[in-house]
């Protein structure tokens, strides 16, 4: 197997591509900080697209993959603005909200809660709604990170071929 060494536009692409694939996985992972680590890495990848394709607008091959990168980004995030919306109608609509209107009601009658009550409720919430979420976020969220992929793969596979 030959390997193929890359020039230093290359090579600044090659790290924008994986910054936002590193953003967009760790973007998924509910664990502690890393969505927001995730988010940080998608937003210096989407301020480095915009910047390298200001900076290097002799360059074909940079203002290419700058421009695909931002248009992704673009559109991966309507696409999650989108499927978000969707989330929240489908769980709305569908979910028991009872510990949610029992919470409303006191509040309405004057008996504000504790952050005890509402951690309470919220645990409620999840478990009675375990099954709906899980499908919603699988339906609704999922396209998002398989935008982002699919395009980083195709964009990756167009480098590969030019080598």
């Amino acid at each position: 197997m030959e390997t193929r060494t890359y020039n230093a536009s290359e090579k600044k692409i090659l790290t924008l591509y994986a910054l936002i694939t590193a953003g967009t996985i760790l973007s998924m992972l509910p664990f502690l900080l890393l969505p927001y680590a995730g988010l940080a890495s998608i937003s210096v990848g989407f301020l480095a697209a915009y910047i390298y394709r200001f900076k290097n607008r002799d360059n074909e091959f940079m203002v290419f993959h700058t421009t695909y990168l931002i248009r992704v980004l673009w559109w991966s995030s309507l696409i999650l603005i989108v499927g978000i919306a969707m989330f929240a109608c489908i769980i709305v609509f569908n979910g028991d909200l009872s510990s949610i209107d029992y919470l409303m009601m006191q509040a309405q009658q004057g008996l504000p809660p504790t952050e005890v009550e509402v951690l309470e409720m919220q645990r409620n919430f999840v478990s009675a709604n375990r099954t709906l979420i899980t499908i919603a976020a699988a339906f609704c969220l999922l396209p998002y990170p398989l935008f982002i992929f699919v395009k980083i793969i195709k964009a990756l596979l167009i480098i590969r071929k030019k080598g």
